[in-house]
């Protein structure tokens, strides 16, 4: 079934991590990189400010200057000490320091009374109405209210609010059960969940945000992730930056026969710092301008697809959301499908097709936090569970809704997910041509066809089975579906003449409008001036073999004239043109800038590219972090060619929480001097080493301390920051040993201050030759 595929670029924008918040210039330069990325691909953007930037002159004037009439300004709706005081209300938090992340019961609306709520409404709008001229289109936090939702909708107009994608327990937020991603109408009790019919629904379309994979994001804690982290397009992780998680993530809203709106959002709120960031949307955007010039997808603001899907629909439609193919390797595979009156997730796994996931919606179900502010630090949204394997189970007993015959064995087959109509979707088993088992999903229930009965592994829910009914009560509310057909012993259905029949809510009917909404026309970003994009150099940073012969190939996507220097000055118009790989046989800093015809020039790339012995027998205690985009291949990556940048997730950095000793060993020779690379990213838990120590000898037996280095140890110029400790050694050696000692608790100028997870991430070892053996 053909789809309508939508993309936001939405990034939302914080001046500081902490409270009281604080000019950071990296905080700032991220936002400017990305505001400048989108326009050179030419796509429309959002961008949701919080107060502290709101406020702040720098972050106004850049917005100013590079947004145009395609480009869309909301809300990012953190509390701070400033907004409260303008509002004329207290500020939850009573410490010094606020880590917003974790202090859900002062960052954010949930924190405060309904009236209080509305108060922070009206003082934000007002200074932001002085500052723009207009309020803003949309509304977004990785938690909402009702009460907030449709204040800002009935009092200023906003057209649209963003949430976070379902997780559990992150950063103090639990959000399981809502819908599975994409747009739907919240409920006037209950902005997490759909509303079921148009007398209890707000009239202000929800997007889930982040862009979670479809398998693996509702795998959390309940399988031992092969990446770890989270998976998401988030481009400043690990899968926001993977090619075939990008590609799959697309082919899943833009091939896969499915229902409903298919939908990404793509960006980062700018904290994360564009040396994270941009791995990741760079690539994004890229394949995404592949997409746009095939027709695939549709690149829109928040507020404009908001205003299209509240014309187009009384309700919110049905959607499924799937993946027939395993990017990662595991050959599972997946298929969502959610209506008005629940959601259903389907796990397909070594040729069994089972319900992992269902949760039923009820206008009734009202949110814990509508009518009064939350008293602890840790927030949860949830609907009525009929299975929530997270919470009823874990890793090492892990509950399903299977299929199953007389003998408890479940049928294995290709799973196949596909469309029938436009609120119905099927999943079926097949062993060739025949299908062994078919679910049909429709907007009141399922239907499954097939002799196979249904078994609830667990449902602690349960209270009471009356003829067809189920009754059941989640944290006191009594909850029902009904068995259309088919018969309910205990925790199993029995088939009716090969039909099972499960009803969960009345029929809501059509719920498109009478008349077809066209789409909005696509636009183009209008082009204000934008610099060309920088060069890109093939390799980027190195460290090459001693008395290798390289070349370095510098490339652009924009038309001109490249400009490079190797002495580590800035190019001009008078620097060498770039003609051909340029060659190196010693240590060089390359950069380079794009100069077009019509004067303008691009921001400067930079590499760094040193030469070094490769033939070190290395050998070390240290345990390194067991996950693989941080152990790589051991503590033998140091000496592989492939220099580390400043993005830790880059794979090359490898990490530890023991810091690092290491001992090499090599043919007796004149050493100049031994180099070992380190990070520092506090807001990550990266920080240098506290010292490093050298050991050198004619051989692992006789090692002697030669030299400490004292590791700098406080803010540095930049929020992330690399340096080679560098030994001068001008010895002939035949062995050393290198001594990372990590700090015990994270400095206090740190943003983990006082944690004893202290990461220490080294990328590579240069021994660079004494003159006899150069």
């Amino acid at each position: 079934m053909r789809k309508t595929a939508i993309v936001h670029i939405y990034n939302f924008i914080r001046m500081s991590h902490t409270e009281p918040s604080r000019f950071l210039f990296d905080d700032f330069d991220t936002i400017r990189r990305i505001l400048i990325l989108v326009k050179q691909y030419g796509f429309p953007g959002t961008y949701a400010l919080k107060y502290d930037a709101l406020m702040e002159p720098r972050y106004q004037e850049l917005l100013k200057e590079y947004l145009d009439e395609n480009d869309e300004l909301g809300a990012w709706w953190e509390i701070t000490g400033p907004l409260c005081r303008r509002a004329g209300i207290g500020f939850r938090d009573s410490r010094n320091e606020e880590q917003y992340d974790d202090r859900v019961d002062s960052a954010y609306s949930l924190g405060y009374e309904p009236e209080e709520r509305r108060r922070l409404v009206d003082a934000y709008m007002a200074d932001f109405h002085d500052i723009f001229g207009r309020y803003p289109a949309s509304i977004g936090s990785w938690v909402l209210d009702a009460v907030t939702l449709d204040y800002a909708r009935c009092r200023y107009g906003v057209r649209a609010a963003c949430i976070c994608r379902d997780q559990m327990g992150v950063d103090g937020f639990t959000l399981w059960g809502g819908w599975p991603n994409g747009v739907y109408f919240p409920g006037r009790d209950n902005a997490f969940l759909p509303a079921s019919s148009e007398a209890m629904q707000l009239d202000i379309p929800v997007f889930r945000l982040l862009s979670p994979d479809p398998i693996y994001n509702f795998e959390a804690d309940v399988r031992e992730m092969k990446l770890g982290g989270v998976y998401t397009l988030e481009p400043a992780w690990v899968t926001g930056r993977e090619e075939r998680s990008i590609r799959s993530y697309f082919h899943s809203l833009t091939v896969e026969d499915s229902l409903g709106i298919g939908y990404a959002q793509l960006g980062q709120e700018n904290n994360y710092l564009w040396e994270n960031i941009g791995p990741g949307l760079v690539p994004q955007l890229k394949h995404l301008e592949e997409l746009v010039k095939a027709g695939k997808v549709r690149v829109e603001t928040v507020g404009a697809t908001a205003r299209w899907f509240s014309q187009q629909y009384r309700l919110t439609p049905p959607m499924t959301f799937q993946a027939s193919h395993d990017w990662t390797g595991s050959h599972l595979a997946a298929q969502w499908y959610a209506s008005v009156n629940y959601r259903l997730g389907l796990l397909a796994e070594e040729g069994r097709l089972r319900i992992r996931d269902l949760f039923l919606y009820r206008d009734s179900y009202a949110c814990r936090y509508l009518n009064r502010r939350m008293h602890s630090n840790a927030s949860t949204f949830d609907a009525l569970p009929l299975l929530w394997p997270q919470v009823w189970g874990g890793r090492e007993d892990r509950p399903y809704i299977r299929l199953i015959d007389e003998n408890d064995r479940e049928p294995t087959g290709i799973p196949v997910f596909d469309t029938v109509s436009d609120d119905t979707a099927r999943a079926r088993l097949m062993a060739g041509e025949t299908c062994i088992a078919e679910l049909r999903m429709d907007q009141s229930g399922v239907t499954i066809e097939g002799d196979w009965s249904l078994r609830f592994d667990r449902l602690p829910v349960l209270r009471k089975i009356e003829g067809r009914t189920v009754h059941l009560e989640h944290e006191g509310f009594p909850f029902a579906f009904t068995v259309e057909r088919g018969t309910m012993e205990g925790l199993t259905i029995a088939p009716e003449e090969g039909v099972i029949r499960l009803c969960f809510g009345d029929d809501p009917g059509k719920v498109r409008r009478d008349v077809d909404v066209p789409l909005p026309a696509m636009r183009r970003s209008a082009g204000r001036p934008v610099p060309p994009m920088a060069p890109v150099a093939e390799p980027g940073d190195s460290a090459f073999g001693w008395g290798e012969e390289r070349y370095v190939d510098l490339t652009s996507r924009d038309e001109g004239v490249i400009r490079y220097t190797l002495d580590g000055s800035v190019p001009d118009a008078d620097s060498p043109v770039y003609d051909g790989p340029i060659r190196l046989a010693d240590d060089a800093t390359l950069r380079a800038c794009l100069f077009t015809s019509d004067g303008k020039r691009s921001e400067m790339g930079e590499w760094t590219y040193r030469f070094g012995r490769k033939d070190l027998r290395l050998t070390s205690p240290t345990t390194l972090d067991r996950r693989p985009v941080f152990c790589g291949n051991g503590i033998t990556d140091l000496l592989r060619t492939e220099r580390a940048t400043t993005d830790y997730l880059d794979g090359r950095w490898r990490g530890s929480l023991e810091g690092f000793d290491i001992t090499a060993e090599l043919e007796p020779g004149m050493v100049e001097s031994i180099a070992m690379g380190f990070l520092t990213h506090h807001r990550s838990g990266i920080v240098y080493p506290k010292s490093v120590e050298l050991y050198t000898g004619s051989d692992r037996a006789h090692l002697e301390l030669k030299e400490i280095i004292t590791m700098p140890d406080g803010p540095g110029g930049r929020e992330i920051e690399r340096m080679d400790a560098e030994f001068d050694v001008n010895r002939k050696i035949g062995a050393f040993r290198i001594v990372a000692r990590r700090h015990e608790r994270m400095p206090q100028w740190c943003t983990y201050r006082g944690t004893t997870t202290v990461f220490t991430m080294a990328d590579a070892l240069i021994v660079r030759p004494g003159r006899e053996e150069a």
